[in-house]
C-alpha cells in the first residue's frame, strides 16, 4: 500500500479553491492548512511535508514562492494560478517552485504531479539561505544577525534577501532585483529597488542595526557579513573582494 503524501496548502491571502485541502484528503494525503507564512516553519518542524501546493493573488505569487521555499527547502512546492496569468506563473517558477498549474486543476491531476515532485525532492539535501552569521528567522519576515540584530521585513524586502543571500557571493546586480514583486504603487524599477534599500537602510538606523549592506554605483548591492563581524572597513572591503562594478556608495 502506498505511504500517504504528506502535505501542506499553503494560503497567501482569502481561499480562492476553499475545498482543495478536503479533495486532497481524499485522494489519500495528511493535508494541513497554513494560512500565514510566518507559521509554516512550525508546520513543517512538527511534521515535515512532502508537497508544499501554493495559491495566492497574482500580484504576490513571486515573493510567496520565495517566502516557502525559504521556510521549507526540501519540500516538493506546487503554485496554483490563474490560467492566462502566465508572467506571475513563470516569475514563480523563477522565485524557487517545482511547477505551476492552472488554478482550477483537476485534482487526480495535482496529485499525481505532487506524488512525483515528492519522488524526485525526495533525496534532495536542504538549502540554507543564510550567510556567515546571518540569516532569515521567521518565515523570512526577520533578518537576524550574529549579535541579536533582528531587523522585521516587508515582503518585498525579504524577498530581496533571499535573492541577495542565494547569489554567489551574496552580490547581484540591479537587473537581477528589477523582477522583484511590484509594491503598492505598482511595477518595480531600478530606482524603486534603490528607494526600497534606502528605506530599509533607514529603518535598519532606526533600530540600530548596522546593515553590512553596500551600493555599487551603476551596478548593484554586495552583502559584506564576513566584512563587518570583523570591524574591517566597508569600502575597503568591497574593493578587496575584487568586485568590478565602479566606487561603493549609499544609494
Amino acid at each position: 500500500m502506498q505511504a500517504a503524501i504528506e502535505a501542506i496548502v499553503v494560503r497567501g491571502g482569502a481561499p480562492r479553491r476553499p475545498h482543495l485541502s478536503s479533495a486532497l484528503a481524499a485522494m489519500g494525503w495528511s493535508v494541513r492548512d497554513c494560512t500565514a507564512i510566518g507559521l509554516l516553519g512550525t508546520l513543517a518542524v512538527a511534521r515535515p511535508p512532502q508537497v508544499l501546493v501554493l495559491e495566492g493573488p497574482a500580484t504576490d505569487l513571486c515573493t510567496l514562492a520565495s517566502l516557502v521555499r525559504f521556510a521549507v527547502p526540501q519540500a516538493a512546492l506546487i503554485v496554483l494560478a490563474d490560467d492566462s496569468d502566465i508572467e506571475s506563473r513563470i516569475a514563480a517558477l523563477d522565485a524557487g517552485a517545482d511547477a505551476s498549474c492552472p488554478l482550477q486543476v483537476d485534482v487526480r491531476e495535482l496529485a499525481a504531479m505532487g506524488r512525483a515532485l515528492g519522488r524526485v525532492r525526495g533525496g534532495g539535501r536542504a538549502l540554507a539561505l543564510e550567510t556567515p552569521g546571518w540569516c532569515l528567522a521567521s518565515g523570512g519576515r526577520v533578518l537576524a544577525g550574529p549579535r541579536g540584530q533582528r531587523l522585521p521585513l516587508t515582503l518585498t524586502e525579504s524577498a530581496f534577501f533571499v535573492r541577495l543571500f542565494a547569489a554567489p557571493g551574496y552580490r547581484l546586480p540591479r537587473e537581477q532585483l528589477i523582477a522583484l514583486p511590484p509594491g503598492p504603487r505598482g511595477a518595480h524599477s531600478a530606482r524603486s529597488v534603490d528607494v526600497m534599500v534606502s528605506r530599509l537602510r533607514a529603518k535598519a538606523q532606526r533600530l540600530e542595526v548596522e546593515l553590512p549592506l553596500l551600493a555599487v554605483r551603476q551596478w548593484g548591492y554586495i552583502f559584506l557579513a564576513d566584512c563587518f563581524a570583523d570591524k574591517v572597513d566597508a569600502p575597503a572591503a568591497a574593493q578587496a573582494t575584487g568586485w568590478q562594478g565602479g566606487p561603493a556608495s549609499q544609494s
